[in-house]
């Protein structure tokens, strides 16, 4: 399956870039490459409006796209259109995907709807959590590191 993926990829595309990244769970085959943002066709989506995505291209230009976005054997957007939009208007000229083959329309929809009612945001505390760790985690004299090691073992301790 993969010399599949791999030829239909890369055919009149050379500048595409396969990792050799490759996964068959039960019936479904994936691999992950690198394709021009320019090649990746959006048709038909659930999702109309896209929002406000600059928390979204901030944290991509932060720390990087995390989670590539999901294509078809014909580069049609799965999931992920945010993240497109945002790596978009970063002016990104390649982006990492993963390419999965999609039988019918009923797959495609299930796939783009599961992406985004699957997942679960923070609550209140826990983006708290993560405010006050990350204030811990920016001091970097001797001092707030010790401390910062102390709190560690407190919290263990107490089972966070």
């Amino acid at each position: 399956m993969f010399h599949y993926f791999s030829q239909k990829m890369t055919q009149g595309n050379p500048s595409t870039q396969i990792f050799l990244s490759h996964s068959k769970r039960g019936k479904k085959t994936w691999i992950r490459m690198k394709i021009r943002v320019s090649d990746i066709k959006v048709k038909n989506r659930i999702r109309l409006d896209a929002g406000d995505i600059s928390s979204l291209k901030e944290s991509i230009n932060r720390i990087g796209l995390l989670h590539p976005i999901v294509i078809d054997l014909d580069n049609r957007l799965i999931a992920g259109e945010r993240r497109l939009e945002a790596v978009k208007q970063l002016g990104w000229e390649h982006v990492e995907v993963k390419v999965v083959e999609v039988k019918n329309k009923k797959d495609r929809i299930l796939i783009e709807a599961d992406e985004n009612i699957s997942r679960l945001d923070f609550t209140n505390e826990e983006i708290q959590r993560s405010k006050e760790l990350i204030e811990r985690y920016s001091k970097t004299n001797v001092f707030w590191m010790l401390w910062a090691w102390i709190l560690d073992l407190i919290d263990r301790i107490r089972g966070k």
